[in-house]
């Protein structure tokens, strides 16, 4: 049983709604779902039942909550007890795939290279469980898109850096001439798989605020490193948030000159407050 589904259990008995006990965990509200109807796997009576547009907690759910919180809570903690001084040597940072990419450079120059005691320990995942992560201790930081509405009195948050995303093709692809999203009307596309809990996917919301059909997907991938090897090799269609995600296949690929853009998005670093900053949001700033 994933622990974490306790805290969204309890997130929608102090809340009131799904809604509210997404913004109070730092995840999207499909994630809440999810998560409860995991939980409510594990019994055999209902934890929650409906009334009229509420979810109302049955006694079973409050009883779950009371007993089963506070272990969660311990188990939580074990790994802060066992962290001794020389473990703040460790740089514990969870981010998406291309902030890996873009910020893990930076982040290994700015922290290990001034002491060679110091290590940086980096784990990607969708925002919205980087940020339970953080909520629960697992992070010293976290570099994400900012969820909607995303707002918690225990995390301070920096904007870093704006996303551009663009469409990409292999270099001889046939629609490697288009100028409008009308024009790729019928292509084959591929794309990562969703977040829980992030920004918009803007591939579809430039679509939908054009009043064209929204793509479908014909691959998804796992992630961004599947996803280039497909569209270097196919005649998939993609869209990447950063050029750092192309590596070596920058030369293989070309981005569509659209008349349209899609919606861009912001880079954050998030941090718990209550102690001094292990990263200085500065050392993201551009030089020169």
């Amino acid at each position: 049983m994933y622990l974490r589904y306790l805290h969204y259990l309890q997130a929608v008995i102090e809340q009131g709604s799904f809604a509210r006990a997404a913004q109070a965990c730092g995840v999207s509200q499909p994630a809440i779902s999810q998560g409860l109807k995991v939980l409510q796997g594990q019994f055999a009576a209902p934890l929650l039942v409906r009334d009229g547009r509420r979810h109302v907690p049955t006694e079973l759910a409050r009883r779950v909550v009371a007993e089963g919180v506070p272990l969660a809570q311990r188990i939580n903690a074990l790994p802060q007890t066992r962290q001794s001084a020389a473990n703040r040597k460790v740089l514990r940072v969870g981010l998406t795939s291309s902030a890996a990419l873009v910020c893990g450079p930076l982040l290994y120059s700015t922290w290990c290279l001034p002491d060679s005691r110091r290590s940086l320990h980096m784990r990607t995942a969708d925002e919205g469980s980087l940020l339970a992560g953080l909520l629960r201790h697992q992070f010293d930081a976290v570099v994400a898109p900012r969820p909607r509405k995303f707002a918690h009195s225990d995390v301070a948050q920096w904007p870093l850096y704006e996303l551009h995303p663009r469409i990409y093709a292999r270099r001889h692809h046939p629609l490697v001439r288009a100028r409008s999203l009308a024009q790729l009307q019928g292509a084959a596309w591929a794309c990562v798989e969703p977040s829980v809990s992030g920004p918009v996917d803007v591939l579809t919301e430039a679509h939908r605020v054009r009043g064209l059909p929204v793509p479908s997907m014909t691959v998804r991938c796992a992630d961004f490193a599947s996803m280039l090897n497909l569209v270097v090799q196919t005649d998939l269609l993609a869209v990447f948030p950063h050029p750092a995600l192309l590596g070596a296949a920058t030369e293989l690929l070309v981005p569509l000159r659209l008349a349209e853009s899609l919606p861009l998005y912001t880079m954050w670093l998030f941090q718990r407050n209550g102690r001094k900053p292990l990263i200085d949001p500065g050392v993201f700033a551009p030089s020169g």
